[in-house]
């Protein structure tokens, strides 16, 4: 069995299926978005009928769950549990999303039957004055109430989004990304999404589209207050590491690279660049243009990012090693301490 890392060609959400995509991840990503208005390009997925496949090498037109079946743990690594854990995708919000919420796993496993659903986001491009909505401040009402009033819109928490922020989004906080913003996610492996609020857009059928205010209002963490993510810098082989997410689900890290860098081991890692580099390990090269995302198996070692750029790394954590690591700006990183 010969490993090595697979270029993943994406799967689109689009048309009606993403109101609120813009022409962005063709125009600006370079991706083979199939409509203008795509608001999603899943770039690892293994989401049922949503799968990313391979683009590179002797496996390429082979779907991701293809990939899990012939090489197992030496390409996840051991996971756990029989769910492929994580999902990448880049958005393009030309409008703003619905403000919605997701919910854990023990909750989403009762009553969706898969995983719950924690994220992360770094913002890649946003327009001048373009804002997010990250949390909410009720001021002692009851968010039921808020709901049948038709009041959510008054009590949401608006930042302004600027290229380089990175937002932590666990389960059980209320949030929207807003229009006129592009963002790089890294998520559990889940489509677990309950909408509180959709600005009124109808669907197909003319009717508004479906809000889940029940199961919403279960799962919503009202004591959730949180900040963008500073993240913490260490130095390393051919440049730093800046850490910003590393809970029980994933682990969220920007490689500023200058010359050759030796990527972790011991771990699938999803590797999107944001310029052009060269990925090397002990067979063999693979050349990478800005925003391809790589999937790298648990069972390689060697494998190098060569270049001068920025490239971003999420995989499962290991919370223990980062700790050491970071020791005290370990509260720098989200989810990495209590």
């Amino acid at each position: 069995m010969q490993l090595y890392p697979l270029l993943m060609a994406p799967y689109f959400r689009s048309g009606e299926e993403t109101p609120w995509g813009g022409t962005m991840l063709r125009d600006a990503f370079l991706k083979d978005a199939p409509e203008d208005r795509t608001g999603e390009s899943l770039e690892i997925s293994a989401l049922p009928g949503k799968e990313s496949t391979v683009a590179n090498g002797v496996h390429a037109g082979k779907t991701l769950s293809a990939m899990i079946s012939c090489w197992g743990e030496s390409l996840t690594g051991n996971t756990g549990h029989g769910e492929f854990p994580l999902l990448l995708k880049l958005l393009d919000a030309a409008q703003t999303l619905s403000v919605q919420v997701h919910p854990g796993d023990d909750y989403a496993l009762v009553h969706e039957q898969k995983l719950g659903k924690s994220e992360a986001w770094i913002v890649l491009n946003a327009e001048p004055g373009a804002k997010l909505a990250y949390g909410i401040d009720p001021k002692g009402e009851a968010l039921s109430d808020i709901l049948a009033q038709g009041r959510l819109e008054e009590v949401l928490n608006w930042v302004e989004a600027r290229p380089g922020d990175v937002y932590y989004i666990p389960n059980g906080m209320i949030h929207a990304l807003g229009g006129g913003i592009q963002v790089y996610e890294i998520q559990q492996s889940s489509d677990a999404t309950y909408r509180l609020w959709d600005w009124g857009r109808t669907g197909k059928d003319g009717k508004p589209r479906e809000l889940h205010t029940q199961k919403a209002l279960d799962v919503t963490r009202l004591d959730l207050r949180l900040d963008r993510i500073e993240g913490a810098t260490v130095l390393c082989k051919g440049g730093s590491r800046t850490y910003y997410v590393s809970d029980e689900h994933f682990e969220l890290c920007r490689l500023n690279v200058s010359g050759s860098m030796p990527l972790p081991e011991g771990r699938m890692l999803f590797l999107t660049p944001t310029a052009p580099c060269i990925l090397t390990w002990e067979e063999g090269s693979l050349p990478l243009q800005p925003f391809d995302s790589v999937l790298i198996p648990a069972a390689m070692g060697g494998v190098r990012i060569e270049g001068t750029l920025k490239a971003f790394l999420s995989s499962l954590p290991d919370q223990n090693a980062l700790r050491q690591e970071l020791g005290y700006r370990s509260d720098c990183v989200a989810g990495l301490v209590e």
